[in-house]
């Protein structure tokens, strides 16, 4: 029996050999490989020209709204068997442009996803608008800066970690690998070369691109580094990206709960009937409320079992958050921020808290205040306009008023001469007529 085991042993050894020490390995399925028919384990490589195919993604865009369609991923990690297509990204129609929001996890990705769109409108795209930094949501970036010049909008971090202190020299890419170049079939990550942002900004700021109304929220330090959202205010629709999932536990290895509950916050201070997540197919009023849900039981178990004295090796047996294990990859992603959590919460402090309603309702305050005084402004400055032309109509017109009152005036003195002239000659009052010549 042993030497049963051991000849299997080293069978499995033999079989497996090409998996541990071949960076290439072949496989059978032609329309998962690269044009050499090779997949990459470890190593980058330049994606390589040829005349194979280009990875299929079958795209089909979903209709949110009158202006807004999204392509909703798979609820898995990313694979070489969904190539990556495991997030969300959205495309607004504005007057004479397409606005992407999230670019996808390679050009590939975006060059189909964008053919889908061009069906529906035949509009480029010239602003592109990321999240975030995980690059499941912007290695599309450089289809769109090449073929259709657009500018990318997105988060200083994308540029500091991937062109900034991480840049790995002595590779011919610009910036350096992500697990999608490293992970994905060449055939679905071909042409794929890292985008830098071409515009960054310090804080939330609103803009109007093609006829559309855009506030890019800053949330800050939340699933990732930096992150951001959309807001349409006109259409009531936000784009969330990986501050919300549903139908899945979130990812928060490079997150943190207090930043994801302050960011959840200011989505739910907003006025939205519509809500894309970054993974999940809910978009409807309820789209956030699984993450709601989560992160504050995380905060509130891992608060509790640190009270009772439970240290970090042991806190992922005791907070489990059952109620999530249905959901897809629980028991990937839960344990790992469990006890993420438990590391960032050592050092918790209620005013880490943001009351974003209360902020919320000061802007509004703010906004009314100040179109208060604009009101007030324009219809002093209509007042003083209705005066001024009124002052002007009364000097046009005097003229015309004293004319009539100047001819009257003459013809007074006129009679007045006359009057006087016919009085020089008074006839004497009491003096006898002197008789005529003839009557004698």
């Amino acid at each position: 029996m042993k030497k049963i085991l051991s000849i299997v042993l080293i069978l499995a050894f033999v079989i497996s050999m090409p998996f541990i020490f071949n960076k290439s390995v072949t496989v059978e399925n032609p329309n998962k490989l690269d044009i050499d028919g090779n997949f990459i384990l470890n190593e980058w490589v330049p994606s390589r020209v040829g005349e194979g195919p280009d990875w299929d993604y079958n795209l089909k865009p979903v209709k949110i709204s009158d202006r807004v369609w999204c392509y909703f991923g798979a609820m898995e990690m990313p694979t070489k068997e969904n190539a990556g297509d495991m997030s969300n990204s959205c495309y607004i129609k504005g007057d004479t442009e397409w606005i992407t929001w999230d670019t996808g996890p390679s050009y590939v990705f975006a060059e189909q996803a964008y053919a889908e769109m061009k069906k529906i409108a035949d509009m480029p795209v010239k602003t592109v608008i990321i999240s975030h930094e995980h690059d499941d949501h912007w290695l599309g970036n450089n289809y769109y800066k090449e073929v259709h010049g657009a500018k990318i909008i997105g988060a200083h971090s994308i540029n500091e970690n991937y062109f900034g202190p991480r840049h790995i020299e002595g590779k011919d890419y610009p910036g350096m690998q992500t697990r999608m170049i490293k992970a994905l079939y060449q055939n679905a990550t071909r042409k794929t070369v890292l985008a830098l942002t071409d515009e960054a900004h310090e804080d939330t700021v609103e803009f109007t691109i093609s006829g559309v109304n855009l506030e890019y929220v800053k949330v800050g330090y939340a699933h990732s580094e930096e992150d951001w959202y959309l807001y349409l205010p006109d259409d009531k629709v936000i784009l969330a990206a990986d501050v919300v999932m549903n139908g899945r536990v979130t990812s928060n290895r490079d997150g943190l709960v207090i930043g994801q509950i302050n960011a959840i916050n200011s989505i739910r201070a907003r006025d939205w009937d519509y809500l894309v997540p970054g993974h999940g197919f809910i978009t409807d009023k309820t789209a956030a409320d699984e993450s709601v849900k989560y992160f504050a039981l995380l905060t509130e178990r891992v608060l509790d079992k640190m009270e009772d004295g439970i240290i970090a090796d042991f806190i992922t047996k005791e907070v489990t958050l059952d109620e999530y294990r249905e959901k897809d990859l629980y028991y990937v992603l839960s344990p790992q921020n469990v006890f993420r959590s438990y590391e960032e919460l050592e050092m918790y402090d209620e005013d880490d808290l943001i009351d974003y309603v209360a902020i919320q309702e000061e802007k509004k305050a703010k906004k009314a205040a100040e179109a208060k005084a604009k009101a007030e402004a324009e219809e002093k400055m209509k007042a003083e306009a209705e005066a001024e032309a009124a002052a002007k109509v009364e000097v046009v017109e005097a003229p015309k008023v004293e004319a009539p009152k100047i001819e009257t005036t003459e013809s007074v003195k006129v009679e007045a001469v006359k009057t006087k002239e016919e009085a020089e000659v008074p006839t004497v009052p009491g003096v006898p007529e002197v008789p005529s010549v003839e009557s004698i």
